[in-house]
């Protein structure tokens, strides 16, 4: 069961996301991969997927901040595109994808289409709320991806790596 719990670990949580209503179009490659492997009674991968899913939005709304700040700072030519952004933030979903997966005991191809998912889907949106001066660190959140913003999702990572920590430091004393 566990198994079947960790395969399906970033799957069914996005699918059951809810999107805002002008949010990007459906990512296909996506779906058409989706419909394959989701079982819609696993609620354990529910919900780790979409702690997945949120971990994304959340890297990719910080990383499009960055990116609309270094824009500012250069002239309209060498701008970076909105193709180009999505190219970087694919590349960090390449990278970041086995790491999360690995974290959250799941599948990199899981995490990896969850991410690619998250980028095609919401980075227009995610540009746009950078330019009008929104606070990113909300975007998540307020565009129902996620049940809590950035700062939130960091204090909440450090008290789970500090909780790891002390699990693993009990787990080797108990061996002595």
């Amino acid at each position: 069961m566990k198994a079947a719990s960790c395969r399906l670990v970033a799957i069914v949580g996005f699918l059951a996301a809810v999107r805002p209503g002008d949010a990007g179009a459906p990512d296909e490659e996506y779906q058409t991969w989706a419909s394959k492997v989701y079982q819609a009674d696993d609620k354990e991968g529910v919900k780790r997927g979409e702690a997945i899913a949120c971990a994304f939005c959340q890297i990719g709304a910080n990383a499009v901040q960055k990116q609309f700040e270094l824009n500012k700072q250069k002239p309209r030519e060498e701008r970076y595109t909105e193709e180009q952004t999505e190219e970087v933030l694919l590349d960090i979903c390449e990278s970041t994808a086995p790491k999360i997966a690995k974290q959250m005991q799941g599948y990199k191809k899981d995490a990896l289409m969850l991410c690619r998912r998250v980028v095609k889907e919401n980075l227009s949106d995610m540009l746009d709320a950078a330019a009008l001066g929104e606070d990113m660190n909300l975007f998540c959140r307020e565009n129902k991806i996620c049940p809590f913003g950035m700062d939130d999702m960091m204090k909440m990572m450090e008290l789970m790596n500090k909780f790891q920590a002390e699990k693993n430091k009990e787990e080797e004393s108990d061996e002595l």
